[in-house]
C-alpha cells in the first residue's frame, strides 16, 4: 500500500475520549437512521406526486419550469444518496430545503396561461420533504420551526391564488394548517428521540466513567492494604516499642526496630517501583505465544534490548497492551494481505518500547465509539497504571501506528518513530 504524504494525527487519549463523550455512538446512530429515513420519505413522497407533475406539465413554462422539476427532484436524490453514503448530510439537506424555497419563488413565473383550479400544484404536494430535511440537517427546533411557518404561509397565499388552484380562503387555510401541523408533528418526534439519544448516551459516558475509576481505585485499594500490612507490622510496633523504653537495653532494642523498619520500607518502595523482573528477550516469544490463538499475520522482531529486564508487572501490561493492538488490527485495518509488524526495541535511555504498525485502513481517533474499551481500557490505561504511556498514530487511509513505551520518559527520551516506514515494513 502507498502511503500518502499527509501526516496521521496524533491521537491524544484524553481529548479523544472527550470527543467521544460529546458525541457517543447512540447520538450518532440516531442521526444516521434520521437521515436515512427522510431520505426515504422524500423518495417516495417524490414518487406520489410524478402524477401531478406529468399531468400538470402543459402548464408550466418550457425552461423556467424544467429547472424547477431539476432543482427540486435533484436535491431529493442527491440527499438519498448523501444519506445512505453518509457524505455531507447535513449540508446537502440544508442545500435540498433552501432549493425548495427558491423553486417556490419561482412557480409563478414559471407558468404560462391558467392553472387548472381546484388542483393542488405539485410543488405543494412536496412541502412536507423539505421541511423535514431542514429538520433532520438542523440539530435544534428553533430554525425548523421557523421554516415550517414560512413554508405553511406561502403554501396558504400560494393556494388561494390562481397560480396555486384558485381555492377559497377557507380551503386554502386548511391546507397550510395541514402541512404546518404535520412538519411541527415530525419536528417534534424528532426533538424527542434525540433528546433521548443524549441521555442515553450520557448514562454510557457516566459508566464508562465510573468503570475506569473502579480500576483505578481497584489498583489503590491493593497497595494501600499492603502498605496498612507493612506500617502495622513494621513502624506502628517500633513506636509502640520505642515509647514504652525505660532502659538503656530496651532504648536500644527500639533503635535497632527503627533501623529495621527503615529498611522494610525501603525494600517496599524499590518493590513497589520495580518488583520481580523479566527479561526483555522473554517478551517476544511471549507476544508471539499470547496472541498466536487469535492474531498469525504479525511479524514480531526485537531491535537493541541488550538483556535488560523490567519488572513483572510491567511486562504483563506490555505484553496485554500490544496483543489487543494486534487484534485490533486483525479485527479492523483489512485483509491478510497487509503489511504487520511487531517491533520490541529498547531505548536509548534504558527503557522499551513496544511498537506495532500496520497499513490498513486507520480510523478517525474523533469517532472511535466511547464504549470501545480495547484502546481506552485494554491498552491506554492499562500501559499507564503501570507508569508507561502510549501514543496512537492513525488517520483514515493511513494505517494504524501504536507506540506503547516504558517508563513514560521513554516516550520522549527515544529517537522518533519513523510511522511511515514501519507502516510500509
Amino acid at each position: 500500500m502507498t502511503m500518502r504524504s499527509e501526516e496521521p494525527a496524533l491521537l491524544d487519549p484524553t481529548a479523544a475520549e472527550a470527543r467521544n463523550f460529546v458525541s457517543p455512538i447512540g447520538t450518532r446512530r440516531v442521526e444516521i437512521t434520521l437521515a436515512v429515513a427522510m431520505s426515504l420519505f422524500g423518495l417516495l413522497f417524490s414518487v406520489q406526486s410524478l402524477p401531478a407533475l406529468i399531468a400538470q406539465a402543459g402548464t408550466m413554462n418550457s425552461a423556467l419550469g424544467h429547472a424547477i422539476v431539476v432543482l427540486v427532484y435533484g436535491t431529493i436524490l442527491i440527499a438519498g444518496l448523501a444519506a445512505v453514503l453518509r457524505q455531507w448530510t447535513t449540508q446537502i439537506f440544508l442545500t435540498a430545503a433552501a432549493a425548495y424555497l427558491v423553486a417556490l419563488a419561482l412557480w409563478v413565473p414559471s407558468l404560462h396561461g391558467a392553472f387548472p383550479a381546484g388542483e393542488i400544484p405539485w410543488i405543494i404536494q412536496l412541502s412536507t420533504v423539505p421541511s423535514g430535511f431542514m429538520i433532520v440537517g438542523r440539530r435544534e427546533w428553533i430554525t425548523p420551526a421557523i421554516y415550517t411557518a414560512v413554508i405553511g404561509v406561502a403554501i396558504g397565499l400560494l393556494r388561494s391564488s390562481m397560480p396555486g388552484g384558485s381555492v377559497d380562503p377557507a380551503r386554502a387555510l386548511l391546507d397550510a394548517v395541514y402541512a404546518v401541523a404535520l412538519n411541527l408533528g415530525l419536528l417534534i418526534l424528532t426533538v424527542a428521540v434525540r433528546l433521548a439519544a443524549r441521555q442515553v448516551d450520557q448514562a454510557q459516558t457516566n459508566a464508562l466513567q465510573r468503570y475506569a475509576a473502579a480500576q483505578i481505585d481497584q489498583a489503590m485499594e491493593s497497595e494501600r492494604v499492603r502498605t496498612d500490612a507493612l506500617v502495622h507490622d513494621s513502624v506502628l510496633t517500633t513506636f509502640l516499642s520505642a515509647a514504652a523504653a525505660q532502659t538503656a537495653e530496651a532504648k536500644d532494642l527500639a533503635a535497632r526496630m527503627a533501623r529495621n523498619a527503615m529498611g522494610h520500607l525501603s525494600r517496599a518502595t524499590v518493590a513497589a517501583d520495580t518488583g520481580p523482573h523479566v527479561t526483555l528477550g522473554e517478551l517476544v516469544p511471549r507476544i508471539q505465544e499470547d496472541a498466536l490463538a487469535v492474531v498469525d499475520r504479525f511479524e514480531v522482531r526485537s531491535e537493541a534490548l541488550d538483556g535488560r529486564s523490567v519488572p513483572t508487572g510491567v511486562a504483563e501490561a506490555l505484553v496485554s497492551a500490544t496483543v489487543q493492538a494486534m487484534t485490533n488490527s486483525v479485527k479492523h485495518a483489512g485483509g491478510p494481505e497487509l503489511t504487520r509488524t511487531v517491533v520490541l526495541r529498547g531505548t536509548t535511555a534504558g527503557g522499551v518500547q513496544s511498537i506495532i504498525s500496520d497499513n490498513g485502513a486507520g480510523f478517525d481517533p474523533a469517532l472511535a465509539p466511547s464504549e470501545r474499551l480495547g484502546v481506552r481500557v485494554s491498552i491506554l490505561e492499562r500501559i499507564r497504571l503501570v507508569g508507561g504511556d502510549a501514543d496512537i498514530r492513525t488517520a483514515p487511509g493511513l494505517g494504524t501506528t501504536i507506540v506503547l513505551s516504558w517508563p513514560a520518559a521513554a516516550r520522549e527520551a527515544s529517537e522518533p518513530v519513523d510511522i511511515t516506514a514501519l507502516a510500509l515494513g
